[in-house]
């Protein structure tokens, strides 16, 4: 590729990033609201939001942009207090993003962000193309439940060309036989500016091609049966996905190789990581875990076949693309390279076009998948399997390192209620409310997990059992505190209780931590005990065991460290 080329899809990305921004700045001013009007979890999103554009502003070539989102992401870590002076810094910050996004516009020749038309409030929008009838409005049901706005199409073809006009959501509906969704799904996914973040074919009444379908590019293939139940899972888990910057780990030992991969892809705004040896590339997607990997056949200090297979042996690599770069093109070489887990063959040199083209598409695929197969659909956060994964892996770091770390399980108290009373969705957005205060609550290092049903699951890194004494106590204090909203506007009360236990005082493996931490969860529902400080009757308990002086009601220092009794109910 050359460098006219290079800058020319570079350009390119800058378009589609600034398309984007006025969708960002009206999240960020509805979170300035929320702020200011002391919503529990306002200042947690919108930390992480000026988070995502400190890091991608600088990515998509406007730096102004990422070095105000860093200061009001900083400002935001000095716990200021909702009030009018807090809302004035923010809508300063904000209007200063403004400014640096018009500068970037005026030199990519684009309109200013600030007279863009945006809507008053941010929701996602979703495109319908489907003949009038039933499946069209139980897809436009699905789509709203699942917080988006549904515009309704009669299957004409025409579809949005401006970035201003695109969706987040393309549903196209097949109704047996009719060319006409397979080339809609096609003329949306032709090209990667301007493509929709996903693309539905739904099955009402006929056959679909599935092979053709994803020839096509649709990225999801239903029957009109799983409308209901798999389209709203698809639009929230896509929701939540949003579109950063790729992170790609190169692994070549040819320094001069890998600088040019890396300037390719660096030129298209995406984030290289270079490293020259496997256990170099180890250490790398140890320290920040990439979207994909780029690896060249043979390293150093072992086969590139070899990496290929002990990388797939790692759970946590399962699903990250691997593209392997090899010295020639021969088939046999091809096929031991899919054989070893690699996704992709490309041999070298590598035509810069097609490598940028396979990095961008396996990577916004693969992030698309782990997110599917690793997340609760509902909730957002990490699914069971995935966490009992995680939790393995940190009994096994803390067990190298000599370091602890505790695992509190919390269960909503009388849920069974809430869904008697109100029915099962505000039970859903209960527990969706619960999920974002954990989320809300804890460090971005550790790790809130949906333990099954209304439990949930939170592993704290690097913890004492004296700090996990003061984590739950805190949890369960603003779940008690903080009453789910429902979208009918009813309040439902929320209560838990919490349960914990610390590695390596109640456990050493993670089967072992979480029994532990179940059996002191079914104390702090079923036990009346005396905690200190004259409480009566304690919500949650750190360990399974219970302590001798609990007849008198007076606690040893030894029996606070070890057993920690808190919370006592309302």
């Amino acid at each position: 590729m050359s460098t006219a080329e290079i800058e020319r899809v570079y350009r390119e990305l800058r378009v589609a990033y600034l398309a984007e921004a006025p969708a960002r700045l009206t999240e960020l001013r509805k979170d300035v609201a929320a702020f200011s009007a002391g919503e529990a979890d306002a200042a947690a999103s919108l930390r992480t939001r000026f988070h995502r554009l400190a890091g991608s502003g600088g990515s998509y070539g406007f730096p102004e942009v990422g070095r105000v989102a860093r200061e009001l992401e900083h400002f935001l870590d000095t716990g200021p207090v909702p009030g009018p002076e807090t809302a004035t810094r923010l809508e300063a910050g904000i209007t200063a993003i403004v400014r640096a996004f018009d500068a970037g516009a005026a030199e990519l020749g684009q309109a200013p962000v600030s007279v863009v038309d945006r809507r008053p409030e941010f929701t996602w929008r979703a495109l319908v193309v489907a003949p009038e009838g039933r499946v069209r409005g139980r897809i436009a049901a699905a789509l709203r439940s699942a917080g988006f706005e549904p515009v309704l199409q009669a299957p004409d073809g025409v579809h949005a060309t401006s970035h201003a006009d695109r969706p987040d959501l393309v549903v196209l509906v097949a109704d047996g036989g009719s060319e006409a969704p397979y080339a809609l799904a096609a003329a949306w996914t032709s090209t990667a500016i301007g493509r929709p973040r996903a693309v539905v074919l739904v099955e009402a009444g006929g056959t679909i091609d599935r092979l053709r379908a994803v020839a096509a590019g649709a990225d999801l293939v239903l029957v009109e049966e799983q409308v209901d139940s798999e389209l709203p899972r698809f639009a929230r888990t896509m929701a939540r996905i949003g579109a950063p910057p790729p992170r790609v780990l190169v692994v070549h030992p040819d320094r001069v190789a890998s600088g040019l991969l890396a300037s390719h892809l660096e030129h298209a705004g995406i984030r290289v990581t270079q490293a020259a040896s496997a256990g170099e590339a180890q250490d790398a997607a140890e320290a920040e875990f990439p979207d994909l990997v780029l690896l060249a056949s043979r390293l150093p200090d072992a086969d590139g076949l070899t990496f290929a297979r002990l990388l797939r042996q790692d759970p946590r690599f399962h699903l990250v693309p691997l593209v392997l770069l090899a010295a020639s093109g021969a088939v046999p070489e091809e096929i031991a390279a899919l054989r070893a887990g690699a996704d992709d063959f490309l041999p070298q040199p590598v035509d810069p076009a097609l490598l940028l083209q396979v990095v961008v598409s396996r990577a916004e695929r693969g992030r698309r998948l782990r997110e599917m197969v690793h997340r609760d659909g509902l909730t957002g956060l990490l699914n069971h399997a995935t966490l009992m994964a995680e939790l393995e892996f940190a009994v096994e770091s803390a067990r190298r390192n000599g370091g602890s770390f505790a695992l509190l399980l919390l269960d909503l108290d009388h849920f069974r209620r809430v869904n008697d009373r109100y029915g099962h969705l505000v039970g859903d957005q209960v527990l969706f409310h619960v999920a974002a205060l954990l989320r809300s609550q804890v460090r971005a290092s550790d790790l809130v997990g949906r333990y099954g049903g209304e439990e949930f699951a939170v592993v704290l890194q690097g913890c004492t059992p004296e700090g996990a004494v003061l984590v739950a106590h805190k949890l369960h204090q603003r779940v008690g505190a903080s009453p789910a909203e429902t979208r009918d506007g009813a309040s439902v009360p929320v209560r838990a209780s919490v349960g914990a236990a610390v590695f390596p005082e109640h456990g050493v493996t993670a089967a072992e931590l979480a029994h532990a931490a179940d059996r002191a969860l079914f104390a702090a529902k079923t036990f009346s005990l005396k905690p200190p400080m004259g409480s009566t009757r304690p919500r949650s308990v750190i360990s399974p065991v219970m302590p001798t002086s609990r007849c008198t009601g007076r606690w040893s220092s030894a029996e606070i460290r070890a057993v920690a009794m808190v919370m006592p109910a309302d």
